[in-house]
């Protein structure tokens, strides 16, 4: 067949029954999370939340981000 490499199939047994029959239920009744659930900022809401961003607070207000231990 010539010089070519051959990567054998992935014949594992992924276990899907542990997610799907098996397992906890009260998982499977959890609303998604998704952009009509979520609290939508306006222009001032986004701005409070990057300005906590370390890059942010030292590009934009000059402090040293080493002295927030995120």
């Amino acid at each position: 067949m010539g010089d070519f490499y051959r990567v054998p199939a992935d014949n594992r047994d992924l276990n899907y029954a542990k997610y799907f029959s098996e397992g906890e239920q009260d998982v499977s009744k959890i609303e998604d999370y998704h952009s009509h659930n979520t609290e939508q900022q306006g222009v001032e809401g986004l701005k409070k939340l990057i300005s906590t961003l370390p890059l942010i607070r030292k590009e934009v207000f000059g402090e040293d981000v080493m002295q927030y231990p995120y």
